[in-house]
């Protein structure tokens, strides 16, 4: 299956939680992360709606779920991220690989 997104991702380590208008707060890991978009796992399966917010490490951001597989999830952001790249991966997540 050919590549489809539009800015690398880089292995991430971070905890999130999803905010739903009317719905309980549900926690979240961040496995990967891009300035456009992150990868999403939870501890049970969750039914996503189409868009909600995510707040993580300070930022909240505005999502669309691209696709979704039982517990994972990959997201877009509506607005990118700053500072998230090849470039910063080693100072952002001295973890990830490369």
């Amino acid at each position: 299956m050919p590549e489809a997104r539009n800015a690398p991702r880089v292995t991430a380590k971070h905890q999130g939680i999803v905010h739903i208008h009317g719905r309980p707060e549900i926690a979240c890991s961040i496995r990967n992360l891009s300035n456009t978009g992150a990868q999403l796992n939870f501890p049970h399966p969750t039914i996503l709606p189409r868009a909600f917010q995510l707040k993580f490490d300070g930022n909240e951001q505005r999502v669309t779920v691209v696709w979704q597989s039982g517990r994972v999830a990959g997201v877009r952001f509506q607005m990118p991220l700053r500072g998230i790249g090849a470039t910063t991966k080693k100072k952002m997540w001295p973890w990830s690989r490369g």
